[in-house]
C-alpha cells in the first residue's frame, strides 16, 4: 500500500508541474526579405519546373492540336500504342548510348592529362587554361568546326588524301556518329581535368614519401594513393557525364540536321533520344508522344543514377 501510494503521490506531482510555456517570436522586418530570397527560387521552380511537368504528365494520356493545352482530349493510351515498333527510337537510344560512352573516354584523358599536369610541369596553369577553353566555347560553334573538318572539302579528306563524305556516308552511315562522338571527346574534357587538378592537390604527400619507403614505384602510387584519393571527384564526374551523354542535343543537330523526310542522317546515325523529342514535340507537333519520351529519358536516367549512388554508399561504409 505505501508503494501504491507513493507512486500515486508522484504521478500527482508530475501531473501538477506544468511545462514551460514557450516564448512567442516577434515578428522582425528582416524576415520579408528573407521570405522573399526563398519565395523567388520557389516561385521560379513551380512555373518553369513543377507545372510543366504536370501537363507532361497529362499529355502523356491525352492528344492536342499544334501544342494548345485548351484542344488536349483524352486518347484512350493512343501515345503509349506508338512506342510499339518504334524503330526510330530504337535507333534513338543506341546512337545516344554509344555517345554518352564519349563522356567516358574523356574522363579517361582528363584523367591522364590532370596526372601529367601534377608532376610540377612548367606551364601548368597555362595549359589547364588552354584545356579548359574548348569546354566553355559554344557547343554550336565547336560543333560547326567539327562540321568544316569533317566535310567534303574539309581538312580531314585534304590530310589523308580521301573523299569521303564523314557527315553523309551513305555506304557507312556510322561515320556521322563517330564524327559526333569525337566532337564530344574533344570539348569534354576541359571541365575534368580542371577537378582533377584540385583533387591532386588535396593528396596529402606524406603517403607517397611513405610508399616511397616501402618501396612502391610509381604504378603503385598512382593506383592505390592517387586513385582512391580522387575517387569521390571520379564518382562525381562520371554521374555527371553520363547524364550529359544521354542529353546530348546541340552537336546532334548541327552535324546531323533533320532532312525533308524527318531523317538525321542516314539511317538517323545522328538521331540522339533528345533530338527526337525535340522533333515529334516542336516540328511534328505530338506533344503527348514527345511528353513520353521524355519521362522515358527520365527512366534511363534515374536507374543508372541510383544504381551508382548505392555503389558509392557501399563503398563508402566499407571503407
Amino acid at each position: 500500500m505505501e508503494e501504491k501510494t507513493a507512486v500515486l503521490q508522484t504521478e500527482q506531482s508530475r501531473s501538477s508541474v506544468k511545462p514551460p510555456e514557450k516564448k512567442k517570436r516577434k515578428f522582425r522586418k528582416s524576415w520579408i526579405m528573407c521570405w522573399i530570397g526563398v519565395a523567388i527560387p520557389l516561385i521560379g521552380f513551380v512555373v518553369f519546373n513543377a507545372y510543366p511537368i504536370v501537363v507532361s504528365l497529362q499529355a502523356m494520356f491525352s492528344s492536342m492540336k499544334f501544342g494548345k493545352l485548351d484542344t488536349m482530349k483524352w486518347n484512350n493510351f493512343a501515345n503509349f500504342k506508338m512506342l510499339i515498333g518504334d524503330t526510330k527510337l530504337l535507333s534513338a537510344i543506341k546512337v545516344t548510348l554509344i555517345l554518352a560512352a564519349a563522356q567516358f573516354f574523356s574522363l579517361g584523358i582528363a584523367l591522364m592529362i590532370a596526372a601529367f599536369l601534377s608532376q610540377n610541369v612548367k606551364g601548368t596553369r597555362i595549359f589547364q587554361t588552354l584545356y579548359f577553353v574548348p569546354y566553355i566555347c559554344s557547343t554550336v560553334a565547336v560543333s560547326i568546326m567539327w562540321g568544316n573538318v569533317f566535310d567534303l572539302n574539309g581538312v580531314l579528306n585534304a590530310i589523308f588524301g580521301t573523299h569521303i563524305q564523314w557527315l553523309n556516308n551513305l555506304e557507312n552511315p556510322s561515320t556521322l556518329t563517330w564524327a559526333i562522338f569525337t566532337t564530344i571527346i574533344w570539348q569534354a574534357p576541359g571541365y575534368g581535368i580542371v577537378m582533377y587538378c584540385s583533387a591532386f592537390k588535396a593528396i596529402s604527400p606524406s603517403l607517397y614519401e611513405a610508399a616511397e619507403l616501402d618501396g612502391a614505384n610509381a604504378w603503385h602510387k598512382f593506383r592505390y594513393i592517387t586513385l582512391p584519393g580522387v575517387s569521390s571527384i571520379t564518382f562525381f564526374l562520371i554521374l555527371a557525364g553520363f547524364m550529359a551523354g544521354l542529353l546530348t542535343f546541340d552537336a546532334a543537330t548541327v552535324l546531323a540536321p533533320m532532312t525533308w523526310d524527318n531523317f538525321a542522317g542516314p539511317e538517323d546515325a545522328g538521331l540522339t533520344i533528345m533530338y527526337y523529342i525535340y522533333n515529334t514535340g516542336v516540328k511534328n507537333g505530338e506533344m503527348g508522344y514527345a511528353s513520353i519520351l521524355s519521362w522515358l529519358l527520365f527512366i534511363i536516367m534515374v536507374i543508372p543514377s541510383v544504381f551508382l549512388v548505392k555503389k558509392r554508399l557501399v563503398a563508402m561504409e566499407d571503407n
